[in-house]
């Protein structure tokens, strides 16, 4: 397989969302408040969304898609009923 300056940038795109979502699992871990954690938390899950539309492109499987579909839906119902419980008071 030819690597050619698209692929040697996607590659290089994935390891920054990567090394991104570790140094975001800080805030998630050590974040002063809910909301700190809540944004964290957001963050890790868009960068898993992009990196697995990266793959997709790299690996030449484009049903990956349909995975990265799936998970931003689910991304998304779980922070609104996290915010929903937040609102509520039930979380800290």
């Amino acid at each position: 397989m030819e690597r050619t300056i698209v692929t040697f940038s996607l590659e290089a795109v994935f390891l920054g969302l990567v090394i991104l979502s570790f140094m975001s699992l800080y805030r998630i871990i050590w974040g002063p408040h809910a909301s700190d954690r809540i944004v964290g938390t957001n963050v890790v899950m868009t960068n898993v969304i992009l990196a697995i539309i990266i793959l997709a492109h790299l690996f030449h499987n484009y049903t990956y898609l349909d995975v990265a579909f799936v998970y931003t839906l689910s991304a998304f119902v779980g922070s609104l009923c996290v915010l929903k419980s937040l609102s509520k008071g039930r979380l800290s």
